[in-house]
């Protein structure tokens, strides 16, 4: 019986110079392979904070131990900063995706809040992360304190000062 045991605990890794590594055979090809709960991240920039990520839920996902994708539920809230440390944007949804280049979407009751006092409502947008702009191929309302827009598509630069609706439809009206 003290053989076996051995055995098993010997199998699950493999030994290598700086110790035993785990293996993940018995993670199914579809299944996470690391979860947290709660969780809080923080992106820097030359000592900079450029992100801060909020979820209830994180899972992460392999293709041959290299991480394709981190999946968010639970509510997700992202804040990205100004250079001088305000928050410039605001974006919550109930799910989101990391992808490896930083790439965020974010999905279903998607909200956006500027610094300046513009809304989006969506259920879906992408934040690219290497130019720092916001895309969407969804229906999307824009309210700004004179005025909302609705249409379908849309890009934007992340503190919603420049943006173009690609197609256009609906009211544009000017609030009181």
């Amino acid at each position: 019986m003290l053989v076996l045991t051995a055995q098993v605990l010997t199998s699950c890794g493999s030994r290598t110079e700086t110790g035993t590594v785990a293996e993940n055979l018995f993670i199914g090809e579809n299944d996470p392979i690391q979860e947290s709960w709660n969780i809080h991240l923080t992106v820097y920039d030359s000592a900079d904070t450029r992100l801060t990520l909020k979820a209830g839920h994180l899972s992460v996902y392999a293709d041959n131990d290299n991480v394709t994708t981190r999946h968010l539920d639970q509510g997700v809230y992202v804040e990205s900063y100004t250079t001088q440390g305000e928050v410039e944007t605001a974006i919550t949804a109930n799910t989101g995706i990391i992808h490896p280049n930083g790439d965020l979407e974010a999905f279903e009751d998607v909200v956006i809040r500027s610094l300046e006092g513009t809304t989006i409502r969506t259920d879906y947008i992408k934040r690219i992360a290497e130019s720092r702009r916001l895309w969407s191929d969804r229906y999307i309302v824009i309210e700004k304190p004179t005025e909302t827009i609705r249409g379908y598509g849309f890009e934007s630069n992340e503190n919603l000062t420049d943006y173009t609706i690609f197609k256009a439809s609906g009211e544009s009206r000017q609030n009181p």
